[in-house]
């Protein structure tokens, strides 16, 4: 069911939801994506009496409005904050993917744990830059390969080519349809918007939020296989009791999908046993 939800004047968010029960699982996007990524999670939990499944659009994302300003994580939290308030969401599991775990962690920082039950966090780790790759994070802090940098002033200057790159770098299928999906969901997000994005998420570092989560949250960790060596360091020295399971590529919640809504369903079974 798609439905909007006004959180100002100037901002309208768009969101799906399917199910029903008493915990609210939310899908949050990535950069520049929208709830049509999570199409195979909302179809998994059709049906469902335990558990409703929700995914909206960030601003500036997607089907929601494009306000000009407010494109930062911290105020995706707040407005993640409205949309739990009026829909009245109470037992939650924040769904974050890429950025989107970004925006989880920040709505954590500034709002607390009173209203979750667990977390499951695709393909992030808590800081965006660090001295080196070896920290799991995106790019480094000085920026020497200049892989920050073709996201911020290289979408602005060759939009076509680092859609196209990023979107081929996310699958493991990467087919003529499968691009041509991606990239029509990330030209819904302007260049500006998804310039400010990155650069405002580079400067985010949420290593303490999460390892306050420590036996008090659990916690599910879903990550690309080529990131295992490092994600597993860091999740076994900072949050021991989580799980934490590797598969596929950036997407793989989209490919692997049978896959993922296994580890989802038997992370969901350990929280009600």
């Amino acid at each position: 069911m798609a439905e909007e939800v006004m959180i100002s004047q100037d901002l309208t968010l768009y969101y799906e939801k399917t199910g029903g029960g008493n915990t609210t699982i939310i899908f949050i996007p990535g950069w520049m994506m929208s709830t049509a990524v999570f199409q195979r999670q909302l179809a998994h939990f059709k049906g469902s009496t335990r558990y409703q499944a929700l995914t909206y659009d960030p601003r500036g994302q997607g089907k929601s409005s494009k306000p000009v300003e407010g494109h930062t994580y911290q105020q995706h939290a707040r407005d993640l904050a409205q949309l739990i308030e009026k829909l009245g969401l109470n037992n939650i599991i924040l769904a974050g993917w890429s950025y989107g775990v970004t925006e989880q962690l920040a709505y954590i920082n500034q709002f607390g744990v009173e209203k979750l039950k667990a977390m499951i966090m695709i393909d992030t780790g808590p800081a965006i830059a660090g001295q080196s790759y070896d920290e799991w994070v995106w790019y480094l802090k000085d920026d020497a390969d200049g892989y920050s940098r073709s996201f911020t002033e290289g979408i602005i200057e060759n939009r076509k080519r680092v859609i196209r790159e990023f979107s081929q770098w996310m699958l493991e299928s990467p087919t003529a349809e499968n691009l041509a999906w991606l990239s029509n969901i990330a030209r819904q997000t302007s260049s500006s918007v998804a310039a400010i994005t990155n650069a405002t998420g580079f400067y985010q570092d949420y290593s303490d939020d999460l390892k306050a989560l420590e036996g008090k949250v659990p916690l599910l960790y879903v990550v690309r296989s080529e990131n295992k060596a490092v994600a597993n360091r860091w999740i076994k020295a900072n949050t021991p009791s989580a799980t934490a399971v590797y598969m596929g590529k950036h997407m793989m919640f989209w490919e692997r999908s049978k896959r993922f809504n296994r580890v989802v369903d038997d992370f969901l079974f350990t929280l009600e046993h």
